[in-house]
C-alpha cells in the first residue's frame, strides 16, 4: 500500500511501473492534490483568517476524506471531511498574535490510509493597529475654554476578542468638573456596536493633546493602540470691561501709578489664559498720548489682564481716556482717568 504519495509528471511512469501509483485513486500527477492558501499572508492579530482549499481529482466514487493539520494558528473545522462535487474541501486558518510562518498540510485519506499529502505555508505578518482598532474624533480642534469638548470613538474590529479600551491624553481632561485634570479613562467597555466612547474636555490654556486608545486583553495586558491629535485653540473673549484704581492720580511723584484691569469674558466657557491685551492712553483735550504702561500681564485663570499706568511728572493734566484692545480682535473697552497736579 502506498502512503503519502507526492506525485509529479516526471515520476508518473516510474510509479506506475513499480505498482505504487493507482490511477483508480487519482487521475493525474499535478492534479492529484492542489493545495492553496488565500491569502498566503495575514496579520498576526489573533482573528484574521486565510482560506485553505484542497482540490483532489478522482476517477472513481471511492470514499475519500481530506484532513488538515497546521503547525500554528487555529483551523476550523478540525475534523476531516469529504470533498464536494468539485473535489474541493476547505478550512479556515486563524492567525496567532505572534508573527511567524506556519505550514498547513492536507492529507487525502481512504479510511485510515493516507493516499497523498501536500503542504502550503501561511505567514502571520506583524499586525497593524488599524486592522484591530480605529480612533475617531468628532473634532481635531476645539476652543481652550474649559468646557468645549470632543467625542472620541474607539472602533474595534468585530472579529477581535478584545472589547475593552483604555484612553490616555497628554492634555485636557476626561472629566469636566474638578481642579485636577483626569488624564486617563481605563477599561471602557465597547457597546453592542463595537465602539468604546469617551468625551475629552478642553483646558483653558491653548496647546495640543495626543490622545491614545489601547485595547486591553483578557489578561489585562495592553494590545494595539491608535492615536489622534487634538488642538486646543485660543478661546478669545467676546466682551471686556475696564476698571482703574485710582480714577484720579497726581503727577507730582514719578512713582505714582494707576492700576488698570481688563476683565474678559465670553458667553460659553472661559477665556484662554495668556490672552494678550494692549493698553494705550490719550489726553482728551489734545488727543496726544503720554506717560507709559508697565508690568503688563496677560490674562490669568481669572480672565483678567492688568497693567500699571505711570503718568510721570511731565504727564498732561486733565481727563484722559485709557483704551484696552484684545490683540488680533475687535474687542475693546475704555475708561476715563483724571491726571492732577
Amino acid at each position: 500500500m502506498c502512503a503519502r504519495l507526492l506525485v509529479s509528471l516526471a515520476s508518473l511512469a516510474a510509479l506506475a511501473a513499480a505498482g505504487c501509483y493507482d490511477p483508480n485513486k487519482v487521475s493525474a500527477p499535478d492534479e492529484v492534490l492542489l493545495l492553496t492558501a488565500s491569502p498566503d499572508a495575514i496579520p498576526a492579530n489573533g482573528f484574521s483568517t486565510s482560506r485553505i482549499t484542497a482540490r483532489v481529482t478522482t476517477s472513481t466514487t471511492r470514499n475519500l476524506t481530506i484532513a488538515f493539520t497546521s503547525s500554528g494558528g487555529t483551523l476550523s473545522p478540525t475534523t476531516a471531511h469529504a470533498p464536494d462535487g468539485a473535489g474541493e474541501a476547505s478550512v479556515f486558518l486563524t492567525s496567532e498574535s505572534v508573527p511567524k510562518t506556519v505550514t498547513v498540510t492536507a492529507d487525502v485519506k481512504e479510511g485510515n490510509d493516507v493516499l497523498v499529502s501536500r503542504s502550503v505555508t501561511v505567514t502571520f505578518g506583524p499586525a497593524t493597529a488599524d486592522s484591530v482598532l480605529r480612533l475617531i474624533t468628532s473634532s481635531n480642534q476645539i476652543d481652550a475654554d474649559g468646557v468645549s469638548s470632543a467625542f472620541l470613538q474607539a472602533e474595534l474590529n468585530p472579529a477581535g476578542a478584545s472589547r475593552t479600551v483604555s484612553f490616555k491624553t497628554t492634555d485636557g481632561s476626561f472629566a469636566r468638573e474638578g481642579t485636577t485634570p483626569k488624564r486617563e479613562e481605563n477599561n471602557v467597555t465597547a457597546g453592542a456596536d463595537g465602539i468604546a466612547r469617551v468625551q475629552l474636555f478642553a483646558p483653558v490654556t491653548p496647546g495640543s493633546a495626543l490622545v491614545t486608545a489601547t485595547t486591553i486583553g483578557a489578561s489585562g495586558a495592553a494590545g494595539f493602540s491608535a492615536t489622534q491629535t487634538i488642538t486646543f485653540s485660543p478661546a478669545m473673549p467676546d466682551f471686556m470691561s475696564l476698571s482703574a484704581d485710582p480714577l484720579a492720580q497726581s503727577r507730582a511723584v514719578e512713582t505714582n501709578t494707576i492700576t488698570v484691569t481688563a476683565k474678559l469674558s465670553r458667553p460659553i466657557g472661559k477665556v484662554s489664559t495668556n490672552t494678550l491685551v494692549d493698553f494705550s492712553i490719550v489726553n482728551d483735550a489734545s488727543g496726544q498720548p503720554f506717560g507709559r504702561f508697565q508690568n503688563i500681564t496677560r490674562s490669568t485663570d481669572s480672565e483678567a489682564a492688568t497693567a500699571e499706568f505711570v503718568p510721570g511728572t511731565t504727564g498732561t493734566l486733565g481727563l484722559a481716556t485709557i483704551t484696552a484692545r484684545v490683540r488680533n480682535t475687535n474687542v475693546t473697552a475704555q475708561i476715563k482717568v483724571d491726571i492732577t497736579p
